[in-house]
């Protein structure tokens, strides 16, 4: 299964991963002090982080960034879709925050490089 975001597939030329950040709830802490208050409070439910790693792999560096143009695109809009990994696990309503490459291009028989790309449902 291809993985998808907003139902394109950008990130198919390489080996890729998906990792969630934080589940929960924001909370504020009690306050330490005279006239403060002891109790916590309950603010909102945290914002879902999901995080991919991985690498674009192409024949040349003119086709490597092509791809690298292409995700920064969809980076630089405030497209909100759905996420869906290459095992089925799909995470709806999120929003391509950042696309960043991670280190240098590597050059052989192939060029590729890493990436990350982060993601959020923003409530």
């Amino acid at each position: 299964m291809a993985s998808t975001f907003a139902g394109l597939s950008l990130f198919e030329s390489g080996p890729h991963r998906f990792a969630a950040g934080r589940f929960g709830r924001h909370y504020l802490e009690p306050d330490r002090g005279i006239n403060s208050s002891p109790t916590t409070w309950d603010r909102e439910q945290a914002e879902v982080t999901v995080f991919q790693r991985g690498r674009l792999i192409a024949a040349d560096d003119a086709a490597l960034f092509a791809l690298v143009d292409a995700i920064r695109a969809e980076a630089e809009l405030p497209r909100t879709g759905t996420l869906v990994d290459h095992h089925g696990r799909s995470w709806a309503s999120m929003t391509m925050l950042r696309f960043e490459l991670d280190g240098d291009v590597d050059r052989g028989r192939v060029v590729s490089v890493g990436y990350t790309v982060t993601y959020r449902h923003i409530l």
